[in-house]
């Protein structure tokens, strides 16, 4: 079958074809990249938070250590 006799609106059909699987893996692949970005970013939150929490246990510690000395 020659290709040049196919008709011009098969050509445009095969034309969107490619285009919208183009478009689809260009997105996919963005999203993975954006998702990877976002995992990262709540694992260094989780990491900050822990030591946030570490460090006003150890405040509390110290202030009811203070208030029995106090009293």
């Amino acid at each position: 079958m020659d290709l040049q006799s196919l008709p011009p609106e098969l050509w445009l059909q095969g034309i969107f074809c490619a285009l919208f699987v183009w478009l689809l893996r260009f997105v996919m692949s963005e999203s993975k990249e954006r998702e990877d970005r976002l995992y990262h970013q709540i694992e260094r939150q989780n990491e900050t938070q822990e030591k946030i929490v570490s460090s006003l246990e150890r405040l509390e510690k110290d202030v009811l250590e203070i208030k029995k000395g106090v009293k």
